[in-house]
């Protein structure tokens, strides 16, 4: 993927509640480019969050993709 690609696009989990997409997805762009969302009322907020807690991936990518890509992207 370009630089000007990477640097200007970010991914939601939403919708898309699978381990190996998301690992995929954080392959390529890298976990500071994907936010988690969830598509309400069409998907469960439970199930969303069960997946995402679970999810195998690193604590600091979690914390990144759960609030702290959004902080920085919004300015919060």
């Amino acid at each position: 993927m370009s630089h000007y690609l990477r640097e200007n696009f970010f991914m939601t989990t939403s919708g898309n509640f699978r381990t190996q997409a998301l690992t995929n997805v954080i392959l390529e762009v890298g976990a500071d480019r994907v936010l988690y969302s969830v598509d309400y009322p069409f998907e469960d907020m439970v199930e969303a969050k069960d997946w995402f807690d679970q999810a195998s991936i690193s604590d600091p990518d979690r914390m990144k993709i759960a609030h702290g890509n959004a902080q920085k992207l919004f300015h919060l």
